[in-house]
């Protein structure tokens, strides 16, 4: 008697789905649900690593988008520059450039988000200072502090316990890596220091087989022209660590889908069993049918 189709390929059939099956349990909900990840980085050409994965909250690329970043910060309040020249500059196709005051303080705080679609045209601050005049007087890393954990990733298909605990501790590094850079312009009869920049800046990258695309955002402020400039340095880096959870998600790793099941409730332990179950049965109907007959 001639078998059907299924008789003939079940083994196949039952095993196939079983690889299936197995490497869908061993996914995490991010992969399934793809969302955009990208690093924050301190390097352009190269990966460091310093590098944190992060989840964009806004697109770098639309100037809608960019210009729509919050205008208040905790006390800061913000106000516009026209920056169609300092684009032109840049090689900049989208770029905000915003002075931050507080009331506490007598001078502002600037802002700048940047993107190029062409790194070959775009002009980093060690290349861009120096064009406008200034000496580079230092250059560094600095650790950003981000002490706000609303940015932090909730767990897909979690609890509220869960989510509350997630709330209660930050994954991954508590900071962010910026460069660091330290510029002076001097008097041209003298050679006296006139003007004096703290820079902290880092780079937002997408994949780079897929994009030449480069986004930077930088947070700059004038520093004393002579002795220290630790304080005003202490202030930027504060406030770049409040301008980051306005945009982006810091990435949590999710656990695999075998694991959400087998440790959630008993229902989703007996459908794991009842799912290899079902599939075992398929691989081995040929013998299960003769036993029955």
């Amino acid at each position: 008697m001639r078998r059907s189709f299924f008789e003939e390929y079940c083994s196949i059939i039952g095993l196939l789905l079983l690889s299936f099956v197995i490497i869908i349990l061993l996914s995490t909900p991010s992969m399934l649900i793809a969302k955009s990840i990208t690093t924050i980085g301190t390097e352009l050409s190269h990966a460091s690593e310093s590098e944190t994965p992060v989840r964009a909250k806004m697109d770098f690329g639309s100037n809608e988008h960019v210009k729509a970043f919050p205008n208040e910060i905790g006390d800061w309040k913000g106000s516009d520059y026209n920056t169609t020249g300092v684009a032109e500059r840049l090689g900049a196709d989208v770029m905000l450039m915003r002075a931050y005051s507080h009331p506490k303080l007598y001078q502002p705080i600037f802002f700048l988000i940047v993107q190029s679609n062409n790194r070959s045209s775009f002009h980093p601050p060690p290349v861009c200072y120096p064009a406008m005049g200034y000496t580079i007087e230092e250059e560094g890393k600095e650790m950003i502090l981000v002490q706000n954990v609303s940015w932090i990733e909730e767990p897909l298909y979690a609890t509220w316990k869960e989510r509350a605990k997630a709330k209660e501790s930050v994954y991954f590094n508590e900071t962010i890596s910026a460069k660091k850079l330290i510029v002076v312009k001097e008097s041209k009869e003298d050679g006296k220091v006139t003007e004096r920049r703290v820079i902290l800046y880092f780079y937002v990258k997408d994949n780079p087989f897929a994009s030449n695309t480069v986004t930077m955002i930088r947070v700059s402020a004038l520093a004393p022209t002579e002795g220290s400039y630790d304080g005003i340095l202490n202030i930027t880096k504060e406030f770049m660590a409040d301008t980051i959870p306005c945009m982006f998600e810091l990435q949590k790793e999710d656990p695999v889908l075998f694991t959400l099941l087998a440790s959630g409730s008993v229902t989703g332990k007996v459908a794991i069993v009842l799912l290899f179950l079902a599939l075992l049965a398929i691989i081995f109907y040929p013998q299960i049918r003769k036993k029955i007959e």
